[in-house]
């Protein structure tokens, strides 16, 4: 999962059935299910969206016609991001369609540390949020000193389109799960095109060796009848 391997390769090179495999990441997204409670973002924090589109039919909303819904609709969920200028990032699903007020105080919260500035793109409906927080806010849309933009948030949204495009046939109530995932890697391993793969092999190593020590703990209560079972997101998807 580290390196995006799909799951029928996994499956053949560990000789095993590919339900097993599916099992087996599930042990991995119930092992990282509270890992973002444990980010503290501090100094300068840059928050913005990022939209997904919902394909599948059970939960598409559609117009009386039969046709669908265009533009920034209750038929894209939103999943929030914000990011530190040391790379470290939360990123959460929030709603269908626009993010309110009460979905970032509710979900990111507990991921501020000691905050020095919000940069944001003037989304009114993250100023509530930012308001709990005695900082400097910036809108980088109205910026003229050029100093201040969200140009590393939306690099993160780049990087997050790829990651959900290498796994192109993710079921929506997961996307909780995958975002998880996404985040742990993204805060583990480095970015810089300068780190030699030595050190990259290193910090996977570590990675893989601090999942083991949490799968190792959640192991002890998850059936296989909890995977098939597991509801995700559902609450959002079916949410009107």
């Amino acid at each position: 999962m580290i390196d995006d391997v799909t799951l029928d390769v996994i499956a053949r090179n560990l000789n095993i059935n590919i339900k097993t495999v599916l099992y087996y990441r599930y042990l991995v997204f119930k092992a990282l299910e509270q890992y973002q409670d444990e980010v503290r973002l501090n100094g300068t924090v840059l928050i913005d969206e990022t939209f997904i589109r919902i394909s599948e039919k059970r939960y598409k909303l559609v117009r009386a016609d039969g046709k669908g819904i265009r533009g920034l609709s209750f038929n894209q969920l939103c999943i929030i991001t914000m990011i530190n200028l040391t790379g470290i990032c939360v990123a959460r699903v929030s709603s269908r369609a626009m993010a309110l007020p009460n979905h970032y105080k509710d979900n990111f919260t507990i991921n501020m540390g000691n905050i020095k500035r919000f940069i944001h793109d003037g989304n009114t409906k993250q100023y509530q949020f930012m308001n709990q927080f005695e900082c400097e806010k910036i809108n980088a849309r109205k910026d003229d000193s050029d100093l201040f933009s969200t140009k590393m948030v939306d690099s993160l949204h780049s990087n997050l389109k790829r990651y959900f495009f290498k796994h192109a046939g993710l079921r929506l109530k997961n996307i909780q799960h995958y975002l998880n995932f996404f985040v742990y890697r993204y805060n583990h391993l480095p970015r810089s095109k300068n780190t030699n793969m030595t050190k990259v092999i290193e910090i996977k190593n570590q990675m893989i060796l601090d999942l083991f020590n949490r799968i190792i703990i959640v192991k002890k209560s998850i059936t296989y009848n909890d995977f098939l079972n597991d509801k995700g997101i559902t609450d959002i998807l079916e949410s009107r």
